[in-house]
């Protein structure tokens, strides 16, 4: 029998662990970070959408622009090539969750489940808030400054319009925020699903939706440097 603690124990340790991470491919924080540049900008080039008409804030969203909302954001060029693999390298770098490892394995689940979250969320908000009518979609501010269009930005997280015009709380992204992850609770690892976890997954969800906000105001002027874009 073999003493736990003495050298031999030590060693077959030793050597048990070293037989389960083979195979296991760790990625580095530096190589998520190459990869990410590598996709991001050509895809920051190609995700430019053709123009649209804008929106009107007195105007109700419609059922097409809702289905449109939630495909675009789930399965749109942008979710798919620099959201979502931003998303699940910062989650991989850091390791969250614990069970997924920090291979390409769970680089993948990460990025399967983002999809997952965006889906459910979307649905939840675009479906819910047409009851009050809310307009699930970000519209510019179109003031002048820096300062009034980022407050106008991190506003909008938490209000939305309605058919008249006016801001009103969103409460179809409220419950699209909090009930999705009740709902992934049912196949996330434990690690993630206490209510501590649960609940900084929804207050993530809302400063996801701040980044997004202030990249919709100024990313069309910051296009236009970049790439020489005309009106």
């Amino acid at each position: 029998m073999i003493r736990r603690g003495s050298k031999e124990w030590m060693r077959r340790s030793r050597l048990a662990a070293r037989l389960r991470n083979h195979g296991r491919v760790k990625i580095s924080r530096g190589t998520l970070t190459f990869v990410l540049a590598a996709l991001m900008l050509p895809a920051l080039a190609a995700a430019q959408p053709a123009a649209k008409p804008e929106p009107r804030v007195d105007e109700p969203m419609t059922a097409a622009e809702r289905v449109d909302w939630i495909v675009d954001g789930t399965i749109g060029l942008k979710s798919l090539t620099v959201v979502g693999p931003m998303g699940a390298a910062w989650q991989t770098a850091w390791n969250t969750p614990s069970e997924w490892g920090q291979g390409w394995s769970g680089f993948g689940k990460r990025y399967a489940q983002r999809l997952a979250d965006v889906a459910i969320s979307n649905s939840i908000e675009a479906g819910l808030g047409a009851i009050w009518g809310e307009r699930a979609n970000y519209i510019p501010s179109h003031k002048q400054g820096v300062k009034p269009r980022l407050g106008y930005a991190l506003k909008t997280v938490f209000l939305a319009y309605r058919p008249d015009g006016h801001l009103a709380p969103a409460w179809g992204r409220y419950a699209g925020n909090t009930v999705n992850n009740l709902i992934e609770n049912t196949w996330l690892p434990p690690s993630v699903t206490t209510w501590q976890q649960t609940t900084w997954r929804s207050a993530s969800g809302f400063a996801t939706r701040a980044l997004g906000n202030v990249w919709e105001e100024f990313w069309p002027d910051v296009s236009k440097r970049l790439f020489h874009r005309k009106e």
